[in-house]
């Protein structure tokens, strides 16, 4: 069937997949349309075709949508949803996590919670990891390593726009292959990682930083990966601010990229749990601390465990910083290091990667069988596998709440606190 389909069609598209794509029908085989929009009628190219299913490339909008906007930004996979008004954006992320729940963990009546929305659905993140090629620095273009030069990004903070255009005038061709940008939403200003291309002279990339920083107020510091980090001009480190504490930050540590929308996370966890002092709770996949170290200065005795050692680090100077004495911070994997701690505890928050908790981590919380776990995902069909053993363990869900983190993308954040 899938040889007899064409390699340019129409068709009318009447979803939305997880992964952001439109999603219509052509002979009984589902087409994923990349850049289309449910109840559209679209032209598009055949990318990939599969026995079931084929993907392709929307060419062409042949009855758009009410929903469809034009885009602040040319290309990129960074803002796949560039195109759809924010609104709309929100109702679909709504619709994926439903039917993800739904098709993956057999919950039809999940109480999901209108999704909290983004106050700046712009100029929001406080991270990103550029390319470059010849002078220039950008994207990708969607599914090409076709580099898309930027002299700005609406998606960033504005102290990284601010360092991003000085960039451009200063770059010799050749010397960098990358560069990655870290800002602090709290202070405004921003750290940035050289990347060289290969066989590029270090000491060319250490002038280049202290000339960038000097054409760029907002850089507070410029950094060069060589065998290690090593600062070429300013400072080392960053400093952001959530639920109270300040956060010493490394230029390679993870921190939430949208810290206003990371603060509902926060406050939904600090809800859900009631940390009080002589509580005992657990932090996993807890990287800088951003939640045990707000957790601890409520009064709970918490133990963070991560495997990250930079993350470990910032989370132990964090909690210097800050005066915070309540955190024990454990460097391991998280399924290694559950079988070795011993309960009870009060409650649990995960906050695991993109692939979700090792199966291992699953079993470890139903034998510590604390009173309430806050899960905290970022992908509804890894949510959608990792809830059913939950429940099966005698957990109920109590909440789920989505969280617009990433506006202009399909990605979803979703706090599920479950309770015996």
């Amino acid at each position: 069937m899938t040889a007899e389909l064409p390699a340019l069609l129409e068709l009318t598209l009447d979803g939305i997949a997880q992964g952001g794509d439109g999603v219509g029908r052509h002979e009984g085989v589902v087409v994923f349309a990349r850049g289309g929009l449910p109840g559209e009628r679209v032209r598009l190219r055949l990318t990939e075709r599969k026995a079931s299913y084929a993907r392709g490339e929307v060419l062409e909008v042949l009855d758009p949508s009410p929903d469809r906007v034009a885009p602040a930004v040319a290309s990129g996979d960074h803002a796949p949803w560039r195109h759809i008004a924010y609104p709309a954006q929100l109702r679909l992320k709504e619709t994926i996590l439903r039917e993800q729940l739904a098709k993956l963990a057999g919950i039809s009546d999940a109480p999901i919670a209108p999704i909290i929305a983004a106050p700046q659905p712009w100029a929001y993140r406080n991270a990103a990891r550029l390319h470059a090629a010849g002078a220039a620095v950008g994207y990708y273009a969607a599914g090409t390593r076709d580099l898309v030069p930027l002299s700005a990004d609406p998606l960033l903070l504005p102290a990284l726009n601010e360092a991003l255009a000085a960039l451009g005038p200063l770059l010799p061709p050749g010397l960098l292959s990358g560069v990655s940008l870290r800002g602090s939403s709290a202070f405004g200003y921003g750290l940035a990682v050289l990347h060289p291309a290969e066989g590029a002279p270090l000491g060319e990339l250490d002038h280049l930083g202290a000339v960038w920083r000097a054409h760029a107020p907002s850089l507070a510091g410029a950094l060069v990966e060589g065998r290690e980090l090593f600062v070429a001009s300013g400072v080392g480190e960053l400093h952001d601010s959530l639920g109270g504490v300040t956060f010493s930050l490394g230029p390679t540590s993870f921190f939430q990229v949208n810290v206003p929308q990371a603060a509902h996370l926060l406050e939904l966890t600090m809800e859900a749990l009631a940390p009080a002092p002589g509580a005992r709770l657990l932090d996993l996949y807890s990287g800088v601390g951003a939640f045990a170290l707000p957790l601890a200065a409520a009064g709970a005795s918490v133990t963070a465990v991560e495997e990250h050692a930079a993350a470990v680090a910032d989370g132990r100077r964090s909690a210097e910083l800050n005066d915070i004495f309540g955190v024990r911070f454990l460097r391991a994997p998280v399924e290694r290091a559950l079988p070795g701690l011993d309960g009870p505890f009060d409650g649990v928050v995960l906050d695991p990667p993109r692939r979700g908790c090792h199966p291992a981590v699953i079993e470890e919380l139903a034998r510590l069988a604390p009173p309430r776990v806050v899960y905290i995902s970022c992908h509804p069909g890894i949510l959608g596998r990792d809830l059913p053993p939950l429940l099966g363990a005698g957990y109920r869900l109590a909440r789920l709440q989505p969280v617009d983190l990433f506006p202009q993308t399909p990605h979803i954040e979703t706090v599920v606190v479950l309770e015996r």
